[in-house]
């Protein structure tokens, strides 16, 4: 059965270990980390081998206007905004606000929490 880089890493992160060149928890680490950027790589993958186009998604925020302000960072970080539109007050909260927005997937895909 081939093996990926990823698995021949690990395997060598093991061996280092045995040899005691490295301490457990620091391959422990050294693992995890390699297993993270495998699967974040193959989920991105997937993703952008979608073959239809991806569609915007119209997103409506409401709450305090510091929240609703974060989360749009932290979408535009990870996404394209467009029609953002100015902050209204939100008619069942006092002192809420209330943000619609269309989002669309970058291709490829970029950004996001890391």
């Amino acid at each position: 059965m081939a093996r990926t880089r990823t698995g021949r890493a690990i395997g060598e992160i093991a061996r280092r270990a045995a040899r005691g060149d490295l301490t457990a928890e620091q391959a422990a680490a050294l693992t995890a980390r390699l297993r993270e950027q495998q699967r974040q790589a193959m989920y991105r993958a997937a993703l952008d081998a979608v073959e239809r186009p991806a569609r915007p998604v119209q997103v409506r925020l409401i709450g305090a206007r510091a929240d609703v302000a974060s989360v749009l960072a932290a979408l535009d970080a990870a996404m394209t905004l467009t029609d953002v539109s100015d902050p209204a007050p939100a008619r069942r909260e006092p002192g809420a606000v209330r943000v619609c927005a269309t989002a669309l997937r970058r291709r490829p895909m970029t950004g996001g929490a890391r």
